[in-house]
């Protein structure tokens, strides 16, 4: 019987990944390049195309290509292919990035906003199996995430959905600016003069303080850095809420460095939840970590590629 695959690439600015995937998420190949971020989008879309040609040739026997995947970060038009803008690599301004690879590889290629991609390998192969409501959030350098609503992925206008770092938590600040790990690396730096004795001091390099030297002096029991965590897990929850009473999933999976490393924040999360929710269908919804790991760009733009050769609603063609 002839296999299905599809090929999922995660354009980063630092690292291009990419995989060939079958449809329970087995990885048959990997391919990684160093991402040509510096010199403009025609070099990048180059390597993309690379990574492709390379997975083609690790094909196992009797299987075919049914398309790629690419999950890239950024606003992203999935029915057009266009990547508006994208971090970290330079000169890149509404670039169609699917037309652009369709030329260089003739494969169909699908693009999309690299969180809901990452939503939805956690609901095809990850911790979202069998839940027709779920939102997959991550919580990192920034805050992103993707929603699975009636088994289908929540778009709106010009895919541009879900963009729940966005949402303002307090006098008017997001809940990126709040809570991800940038922004907890920034507090303990405000907070660091007013706390000579913490460990903070002397775990920070150049002058800089991140998440996870907070993370480092909260293990051992610095003080600064315990009552930081205890706000991190305030924020989290207060923002998952929020999303709680804007899409009731059935479950919530939360990924991303911060809570990866220290998954302890979902349980105070949890409990923040429930003092917030105003009725226990929010309340009762479990909130678990993500089960995709570092995979989980890479399988989710593999996920992206199953999901629109199923559902003629993301592709325009």
């Amino acid at each position: 019987m002839e296999a299905q695959c599809v090929m999922g690439i995660d354009l980063g600015g630092t690292q291009l990944r990419g995989v060939l995937v079958d449809r329970e998420g087995t990885i048959y190949s990997r391919v990684r390049y160093a991402t040509a971020s510096t010199v403009g989008p025609t070099a990048v879309i180059d390597q993309i195309a690379q990574c492709v040609k390379q997975l083609q040739d690790d094909m196992p026997p009797d299987s075919r290509v049914l398309g790629v995947g690419v999950g890239a970060p950024g606003p992203v038009d999935p029915k057009e292919g266009v990547v508006f803008y994208t971090p970290n690599i330079s000169n890149w301004h509404t670039v169609p990035l699917r037309d652009e690879l369709v030329k260089r590889t003739g494969l169909r290629i699908e693009v999309g906003n690299d969180a809901n991609a990452a939503a939805l390998g956690e609901w095809l192969f990850g911790g979202g199996k069998g839940h027709s409501h779920m939102v997959y959030i991550t919580i990192s350098t920034g805050i992103g995430g993707g929603v699975i609503s009636d088994n289908r992925l929540l778009l709106g206008h010009r895919g541009a959905a879900a963009e729940v770092g966005h949402i303002l938590i307090d006098s008017m600040t997001s809940w990126e600016n709040l809570a991800s790990g940038t922004a907890l690396g920034a507090a303990a730096a405000r907070a660091m003069p007013a706390h000579p004795e913490s460990l903070l001091h002397q775990y920070a390099t150049a002058d800089t303080v991140t998440s996870v030297h907070v993370a480092l002096a909260y293990d051992k029991g610095d003080m600064l850095a315990q009552q930081l965590m205890e706000r991190e897990a305030e924020l989290i929850g207060v923002g998952l809420t929020n999303i709680l009473h804007a899409y009731s999933p059935s479950i919530v999976l939360v990924g991303g460095g911060v809570v990866t490393a220290n998954p302890w924040l979902l349980d105070k999360a949890q409990a923040v939840i429930k003092r917030y929710a105003i009725a226990d269908v929010y309340r009762q919804v479990p909130v678990e970590l993500a089960q995709l790991g570092h995979d989980v760009g890479v399988l989710g733009a593999a996920a992206l590629a199953f999901y629109a050769s199923e559902h003629s609603e993301y592709d325009a063609r």
